[in-house]
């Protein structure tokens, strides 16, 4: 098995492992959490994601771009890249501090004092948030280029939701009041912060340099224009992606909130292959670009669509399959149940979104990547309208339908942005099949097996969907990636079984 491969499944269950976590964390929220309280840690992070996003002027992908010509410049991995990324990202916070605090707060207030009083009063927590995340995220795109993205996302999938899960349980408990739980609750960054620098420290892997170098007076004039207009697209992308729940919060009150956002957790399981993969590919997609390695490039791109499209229609009808069971089982508020048909429209936006594969991240490393930020100001305004316009006809479900329908003629732009000038295109002949059998064993097992007993239904439709669409994925040979992955568990089965 390759290292990338192996890597790449440890990331994987690595993040899966977190999102075990975070269901768990779902559960105690929906259980024992007022709804108002749980859609407060909701929208706290949502706009905390959003702040930082600016904060980070760019600097992360600044790092995974331009990594490979510091690695041949400096020898002894030592250079200023991560010093300029780190000081540049304090100085985004601050404004993004000085902004909130002054002119931006009557806003803030004016918005959300009629329906989600509690956000006014907790708003202060989103600057630590802020901070953190920020400051983390240039560590992490350090731990993209040396091949250690898996670090990293353990940190931010397990150790940062683990945290959360201990800070739920002794609330529940009583041993902690609200209040605390939520100053507690806006410093878990700084520990997966902290726990990142132990150990790029401990690997010799972060040398940070305070001397400009003459590589960096030689490219800055590249770096500064890319990194702006990478802050303008991403903060642009996260808008689109992180307002509904605001506007929800601002029109409809932190329940409803609660309910939109803990369904979108419950979505993010199809993301799960998407972030695995793009820790592992965005090294090599930004080499392939300074190599001008264009076949190489669209093998990964051919490669991860068809991969991510198997993967996330998987989890997509897994996840459709038990929905009803699921609430049943854990009977949380009954205001969650009004969640399923916004689950729909956003794990169909999940499916489209990553069986296009890793445009982005192609884009973001070419000499075209002003028009990551075009295709985004293009997405946004589609969706903000688009977004108000429902909600307030069709109230959550809306929000879920206008990120499906601008979400999906955004990937459409991407697509023929890139068949058109790189002739660079995600799908093959087995793509196809990746679409076909899900679609054929979904209604098979929705319609025939329906037990009273909801956990019971739970693990039989489970147990049936996966075998009988392994089986099929298997059998007409869809992804070579599956087949050598199976071939490898075989072969350690009979190896432990000789043993």
């Amino acid at each position: 098995m390759s290292t990338i491969r192996k890597k790449g499944i440890i990331t994987t269950v690595f993040i899966y492992a977190g999102f075990l976590l975070g269901a768990l964390n779902t559960y105690l929220y929906a259980k024992y959490f007022q709804p108002d309280q749980t859609g407060l840690t909701r929208v706290l992070l949502d706009i905390a994601v959003l702040s930082s996003s600016f904060a980070l002027l760019g600097t992360n992908t600044i790092v995974v771009k331009f990594f490979p010509y510091y690695k041949n410049f400096h020898k002894e991995n030592k250079s200023e890249l991560v010093t300029i990324s780190f000081i540049f990202s304090l100085i985004g916070f601050l404004i993004i501090f000085l902004s909130f605090s002054t002119f931006m707060k009557p806003f803030i207030i004016k918005k959300f004092i009629g329906k989600a009083p509690l956000l006014v009063q907790y708003f202060y927590l989103v600057f630590p948030l802020t901070l953190f995340l920020t400051l983390f995220q240039v560590l992490e795109a350090q731990t993209w280029t040396i091949q250690k993205g898996h670090v990293a996302n353990f940190l931010k999938e397990v150790l940062f939701r683990g945290i959360n899960t201990i800070l739920n349980v002794l609330f529940i408990g009583g041993l902690i009041s609200f209040p605390l739980y939520a100053d507690l609750f806006s410093f878990q960054y700084f520990v997966i912060f902290a726990a990142l620098i132990i150990y790029l420290l401990s690997v010799r892997q972060l040398k940070m340099s305070f001397k400009i170098s003459k590589l960096t007076k030689r490219l800055w004039k590249k770096m500064v224009p890319y990194s702006l207009f990478i802050l303008g697209s991403n903060v642009i992308s996260l808008m689109s992606t992180t307002m509904d729940g605001i506007i929800i919060s601002s029109m409809m009150g932190l329940s409803f909130t609660s309910v939109f956002i803990n369904t979108q957790y419950i979505s993010n399981f199809i993301t799960v292959p998407y972030r695995a993969a793009l820790s592992m590919a965005a090294g090599p997609i930004s080499q392939a670009w300074k190599d001008k390695d264009i076949l190489k490039l669209d093998r990964i791109y051919k490669k991860t669509s068809l991969n991510l499209l198997i993967a996330s229609s998987f989890i997509f009808a897994m996840i459709m399959l038990n929905w009803d069971n699921l609430l049943d089982w854990v009977k949380p508020d009954p205001i969650y149940h009004l969640g399923k048909p916004v689950m729909f429209y956003l794990g169909l936006y999940q499916v489209i979104e990553l069986g296009t594969g890793m445009n982005s991240a192609i884009i973001i490393t070419s000499r075209r990547w002003k028009f990551e930020l075009y295709s985004n100001i293009i997405l946004l305004t589609m969706t903000l309208p688009l977004t108000y316009i429902l909600i307030k006809h069709m109230g959550m479900v809306g929000a879920a339908l206008a990120t499906l329908v601008s979400r999906t003629i955004f990937n459409v732009i991407r697509y023929v942005f890139l068949y058109k000038v790189y002739n660079l295109q995600p799908f093959t002949k087995k793509t196809i099949w990746a679409v076909v059998l899900p679609l054929v064993v979904y209604p098979l097992v929705a319609y025939t097996i329906n037990p009273a007993d909801p956990l019971t239904g739970l693990i039989v439709r489970s147990t049936v969907f996966t075998a009988v669409y392994a089986f099929l994925l298997l059998q007409f040979r869809v992804s070579e990636d599956a087949m050598q992955v199976f071939g490898t568990i075989k072969k350690r089965i009979r190896q432990l079984a000789g043993s």
